[in-house]
């Protein structure tokens, strides 16, 4: 009749030593070989600590109804200038022609976010001026949930110019986060909530747009207008207006931020356990040649038996 195994077990044997031993030093230079080298190796192939990752959100923006138009025509002492900002409106009340403003955000997944922002300026020129270069600042209020409660107020900049005078002009852009600085991983973050125009000023150097957007460039957190596509349509008749029309796009965005301690260590375990099982699976070895042929002098116990 055949035979085959149907159980197996391994013997295990004790060595022992006492405390002042050079087994006993031997086992403790072991235990430091085996822990503290995974410990360097992770630390210096620099993935040891996370200082920095990514996710995706798409942001909640909100048009502010809030812009700022310079329109420069043939004419260079009396450009056209329009703005929402009534202080600022009232000094350039002479040189604001524009008759028509229309604006609308529109969701198009139903996410409960706007998607792309649609907004256009009629501009009613005079017969003698034709338009050459349009500058076109709009400002969002700009928020992100998803790691930190982030809230800032935003710029998108339109410029274009051209030697031919316009009938219209048509632009197509994203309004895209840029980052100097991480975020943080939790808390309410509004550093940056505050007016990037302060047209409500007294003071005439604060309506100096170098200076302004000179400031605004310093934020660590920003919107930029990217991915512009414009088109300057030229033969305007003498009685229609110049028209201005722009569509802003809302895209989902790849936030940068600061890990935190739980994630930092989550992922530092795991590149440390994955270099160190290494260690452990070769020092065992060795401990068990040394202590297999006495290399160490050790007390060699052998297993107890069970009574079943």
């Amino acid at each position: 009749m055949a035979v085959y195994t149907v159980f197996s077990e391994y013997i295990r044997y004790e060595y022992k030593s006492t405390v002042c031993s050079k087994a006993t030093l031997f086992i403790s230079v072991i235990f430091i070989l085996t822990v503290i080298p995974p410990m360097l190796i992770a630390y210096r192939s620099y993935g040891f600590w996370i200082k920095s990752d990514v996710y995706r959100e798409q942001p909640d923006v909100h048009f502010k109804h809030e812009y700022l138009l310079i329109i420069e025509t043939d004419t260079l002492e009396a450009p056209v200038i329009c703005s929402t900002y009534q202080y600022f409106s009232q000094i350039i009340k002479e040189h604001n022609h524009c008759t028509m403003i229309k604006s609308r955000e529109e969701d198009n997944n139903r996410d409960g976010k706007y998607d792309e922002l649609y907004f256009e300026i009629q501009v009613q020129l005079l017969q003698n001026q034709a338009a050459h270069a349009v500058t076109l600042f709009l400002l969002f209020d700009y928020k992100l949930y998803k790691m930190s409660s982030f809230q800032m107020e935003s710029l998108g900049m339109i410029q274009y110019s051209s030697s031919l005078p316009g009938a219209r002009f048509d632009v197509v852009a994203d309004l895209r986060l840029t980052q100097k600085q991480l975020l943080h991983n939790r808390g309410r973050d509004v550093r940056f909530n505050k007016a990037v125009l302060n047209m409500e000023d007294i003071f005439p150097e604060s309506f100096s747009l170098p200076t302004l957007l000179k400031n605004y460039a310093k934020r660590n957190v920003s919107t930029i207008l990217k991915n512009a596509y414009p088109l300057w349509t030229v033969g305007r008749p003498a009685d229609e207006p110049f028209i201005i029309s722009a569509v802003i796009h809302y895209p989902e965005e790849t936030i940068l931020y600061k890990p935190g301690f739980w994630q930092i260590m989550k992922w530092a375990w795991i590149q440390y356990i994955s270099i160190l099982v290494i260690f452990v699976c070769v020092f065992r070895t060795v401990k068990s040649y040394v202590f297999q042929n006495q290399l160490i002098t050790s007390i060699k116990c052998t297993p107890w038996k069970k009574d079943y």
